[in-house]
């Protein structure tokens, strides 16, 4: 189901006659996908220079301990084996890793790519052997004698906030709070003490993770000759990578080239340096070979960055009719054992009101450090947790007052009217109309006609529900200066480089890695869009730090929203140059030429000249004017002046055992609003995935680790329950288009959206049917056994 998807065609500028019609608004087939489906695809692990050499890490088996010694006498005696390196050689060669996103107010931690003196999570990098094959590195790590004497450790976010919880880092960190940063507006406590109903929870969020098909890799080449370290990486971030791979190896940056092909995925943990890049860089420069690390599934676990866990105290005040005075959300973030490279999610605080239209409101984020694998960036970044708290208390509130959860949240949304809307986190929401995707959404999935039918149950026992949950999402961002005030290490910009090639068509210089967003696709289309040429004349190539210009990558829903514009800017410096030079060929004015397809002709005559010899004459810079420059390419750095917010709602028809919890989703609809689509085809790509990465957090992921051992317990795809195929319910879009009023063409970001309203929906479905029985969740993920238990819960 559709709405707006296929966009009519907007109208360009009249040709010769004819209208031409706008390639943004299209479907054009992906540019990535004939390479990847034929097999062709360039990923990491398909780069194998000469005489390359591979890399085994050996790590912590415990969640705490002080490493005693190190003997790796017998492995290095290992045939095969050519380096290895402990924690001191470490600390001699580098410096600790960058942080790209630092927690506001936070002490720095001293990460180093080895762990010093003290292991702080199950999985953490202790020594890194290099040899001959990845195998004889593997046996070599079994030869290696570690002692360690285990310390007390604390895995619970709650509990490692108590004054007596063993302490992490006790040099620099007074007890484990990292530290805590309020927002907030009004007087919302006041507001709490007046109203008329106060409805709180307290949610617990579960740690997951994004399960890339592809994971983390990195070949790393050193040519001491030329003073050139060579980085094949897997990562969303080349620019980001030489940064701070300079920073860490003592390099200038142009001594270090990043290049990343294709990626299998990356959903934010491919953002930033981990241990491995720099300990693969560091056996590279010491023995002047080409070293190569892949990451199997089982270090995945361990090692790759987890995402998510969170406690979120809730509240949300009221007057009878439902109206909402003040919310507050005080909530601990779980950071793990150390900050990497994005750290703990920010975006809770950002859209902890959600679309409502609230003046008085608190939120506080508490960033605990814990013995786990750190946390990092996974596609939401905090919005999935917050909107999950937020519109359970909504349908809480609604059944406290006998009023329709629909109601109350059409009763309190922000209208069009209302917009732009300052927060009480001081986020500014751009334009849209929420309450329409709402309406949509009871509409498609039978709202009315539910709540008409009464409460029994059906024919086969189950009760039956319908929930609701409404969200906006910050896409991209303000600016560099919003970026500066809180530390970040990178800027709201994007960069592309345009050049004109002699065989007439243009090739498109980016840094933004190719992760499975068709940003491709979507460059492409706009370069072809405001240039005038053919789609297929435009060539994408991305993610190499030797031909683009400096950029920020591919994170956030910013890329579109910031290269949209630079893209914009680009091409028409580009037109306008190649539309003086046709017009010297053809002896018009340049007014009176146009650019139609793969030719410029004049509008009067119909006499024509082709790109590539117009593009060839520009090249050379023969038989152009005297007063132009040779050379035909652009380069257009941009900066949106402020971030866009998508939004919509999702609704979810459940039933739901009231006897065992076992519960199925039988619809699932969502309805959203991402600006103007430049693609509709992606866009609904976009959804649909993200919507199953939702679902499965929502339904079944979750990474547990056993409280009186701090190991994790399910660490392997055997029993780390992500959803397949059948597993996913019937998914029904629906989309709204209203351009952002603060972007280029007034796009907005797409590629998050889907992971934030299932849990809530899902949640509120299975609480709506079992509305008699008091039913109340408060805890991801959602399983038969939380439903049962709420059940016997509520018995009680």
């Amino acid at each position: 189901m559709t709405e707006t998807l296929e966009r009519r065609p907007t109208v360009g500028e009249e040709r010769g006659g004819q209208e031409r019609t706008s390639l943004i608004g299209t479907s054009a087939a992906r540019k990535e996908d004939d390479r990847l489906l034929r097999g062709d695809g360039r990923f990491t692990d398909d780069v194998d220079p000469l005489h390359v050499l591979e890399m085994a890490v050996g790590r912590s088996p415990y969640p705490h301990a002080r490493i005693v010694s190190i003997d790796v006498s017998a492995a290095l005696e290992f045939e095969g084996v050519r380096q290895i390196l402990v924690g001191a050689d470490v600390r001699r060669m580098s410096a600790p890793l960058t942080v790209l996103r630092p927690v506001p107010g936070a002490p720095k931690l001293p990460y180093y790519a080895l762990a010093q003196d003290v292991v702080r999570y199950e999985g953490e990098p202790v020594v890194s052997v290099v040899a001959t094959s990845r195998a004889i590195a593997e046996d070599a790590l079994e030869l290696i004698d570690i002692e360690y004497e285990p310390i007390p450790h604390v895995s619970d976010v709650i509990d490692a906030q108590d004054p007596e919880a063993p302490q992490i880092h006790p040099d620099l960190v007074e007890g484990n709070l990292m530290v805590v940063n309020p927002e907030g507006t009004g007087d919302p406590e006041a507001r709490i003490r007046s109203a008329d109903v106060v409805v709180s929870g307290r949610f617990r969020i579960n740690r997951v993770t994004g399960l890339p098909m592809e994971t983390r890799a990195i070949v790393a080449e050193w040519r001491p000759g030329a003073r050139e370290l060579t980085v094949h990486s897997s990562t969303q971030v080349p620019h980001l990578v030489r940064k701070q791979l300079a920073e860490v190896l003592g390099l200038a940056e142009s001594d270090i080239r990043a290049v990343a092909s294709d990626l299998g995925g990356a959903y934010g943990l491919k953002l930033g340096i981990y241990p491995e890049d720099v300990l693969a860089c560091l056996h590279a420069m010491a023995l002047r070979r080409p070293v190569k690390w892949v990451e199997d599934r089982m270090e995945f676990f361990r090692a790759t960055t987890h995402a998510r866990e969170a406690t979120h105290d809730y509240r949300i005040a009221a007057r009878s009719d439902g109206r909402i005075v003040a919310i507050t959300n005080t909530y601990a973030t779980d950071m793990g054992g150390w900050n990497s490279g994005f750290g703990s999610a920010q975006l809770s605080s950002v859209v902890f009101t959600g679309p409502y239209k609230v003046s008085d409101g608190y939120v506080e984020r508490r960033v605990v450090l814990t013995n786990k694998t750190p946390i990092g960036a996974y596609r939401g970044y905090g919005q999935p947790e917050v909107n999950f708290a937020c519109e359970r208390l909504i349908d809480q509130l609604a059944r406290k007052l006998g009023l329709d959860p629909l109601d109350v949240r059409a009763a309190n949304m922000l209208r069009p009217e209302d917009l732009p809307w300052r927060n009480p986190a001081g986020a500014v929401y751009d334009s849209g109309d929420y309450e329409r995707c709402l309406r949509m959404a009871a509409e498609a999935i039978g709202y009315d006609a539910h709540r008409a039918a009464g409460r029994g149950p059906r024919a086969d026992g189950r009760y039956v529900g319908i929930g609701l949950s409404s969200f906006v999402e910050r896409t991209g961002y303000a600016s560099a200066r919003f970026l500066a005030n809180r530390g970040s290490q990178y800027g709201a910009h994007e960069s592309v480089t345009l050049r004109a090639n002699r065989s007439g068509g243009i090739d498109l210089y980016t840094g933004v890695s190719t992760m499975g967003q068709s940003s491709e696709t979507a460059f492409a289309q706009i370069v072809a869009d405001v240039f005038g040429c053919d789609y297929d004349a435009v060539k994408v190539h991305a993610g190499d730090t030797a031909a683009s210009p400096l950029n920020t990558g591919a994170f956030a829903s910013r890329t579109l929203i910031a290269a949209s514009g630079a893209l914009k800017e680009a091409s028409e410096k580009l037109r306008d140059k190649t539309l003086r030079l046709a017009a010297y060929c053809l002896e018009a004015p340049a007014e009176d030429v146009e650019i139609a397809g793969a030719v410029v002709r004049r509008r009067d005559t119909g006499a024509s000249v082709t790109l590539a010899e117009v593009f060839s004459r520009a090249i050379t810079g023969q038989g152009i004017p005297p007063e132009e420059e040779p050379g035909l390419e652009s380069t257009s750095h941009f900066e949106p002046t402020d971030a866009a917010y998508s939004f919509g709602t999702a609704a979810a028809l459940v039933s739901v055992d009231p006897e065992t919890g076992d519960f199925d989703v039988e619809r699932f609809v969502m309805v959203h609003d991402c600006g103007v689509a430049v693609n509709p085809k992606i866009v609904e790509g976009q959804v649909r995935g993200a919507l199953v990465q939702g679902l499965g957090a929502a339904l079944g992921e979750e990474l547990r680790y056993d409280a009186e051992t701090g190991q994790l317990v399910n660490g392997t795809m055997m029993d780390y329950f992500a959803p397949a195929a059948p597993d996913v319910p019937p998914i029904e879009l629906l989309h709204t288009e209203v351009p952002s009023p603060v972007t280029t063409f007034g796009v907005r970001g797409v590629g998050e959206v889907g992971t934030i309203p299932p849990a809530a929906a899902i949640a509120n479905g299975i609480c709506d049917a079992l509305a008699d029985f008091g039913v109340e969740l408060h805890t991801m993920p959602l399983t038969p056994e939380v439903v049962w238990r709420a059940l016997q819960e509520a018995s009680r």
